[in-house]
């Protein structure tokens, strides 16, 4: 199961005496975090949010209502199931969930260059950290290079195959 959790969230410290802890958000879905809502940690432990304060982003789970149990859960990191959020975090047009897209093949004229290993946001948008394909790094191009998450170099992204269809990334490489 291990491999179908996504982390979503890390606990903070306990804020006063009745077991909140404050929430630090890593996912652009807010909303999941509601009354009611189960997430897990690392072994799979399950967590029930009891109360959520959106505006200050506290969070208390059942079981856990004292400020002594609270801290024994700061600096958890909290998981989400892939399916879970696939149907609960509603996506726009051209938006994807981060592990879709890690791990698709990057080509670019019919040719695989690379596979998407990471996803870094900068001030402006977002850049995939592509792990270059062996026969291009034997060619002395760069192992790792990055392609920014924009029309001029992502022409066709297709989730169900796990392929990014790119343009100009050939030479993103070449000049890294």
């Amino acid at each position: 199961m291990k491999n179908d959790l996504v982390q979503v969230a890390k606990l903070g410290k306990s804020v006063g005496l009745k077991g909140y802890l404050k929430l630090h958000n890593l996912s652009d879905f807010f909303e999941q975090f509601k009354r009611g809502a189960k997430f897990f940690d690392i072994n799979q432990k399950i967590y029930t949010i009891k109360d959520f304060d959106q505006n200050k982003s506290l969070v208390l789970f059942e079981n856990y209502e004292n400020l002594d149990l609270a801290k024994t859960l700061t600096n958890t990191m909290l998981y989400q199931t892939k399916e879970f959020t696939k149907q609960n975090c509603i996506l726009e047009k051209d938006e994807y969930f981060y592990f879709d897209i890690i791990g698709c093949e990057i080509i670019e004229d019919d040719k695989k260059i690379g596979i998407v290993e990471d996803i870094l946001e900068n001030g402006i948008g977002f850049l995939f950290l592509v792990k270059s394909e062996d026969e291009l790094i034997k060619q002395s191009l760069a192992k790792k290079f990055y392609i920014p998450y924009v029309d001029k170099y992502i022409q066709k992204i297709d989730i169900e195959n796990k392929k990014i269809f790119t343009k100009y990334a050939l030479e993103l490489l070449e000049n890294s």
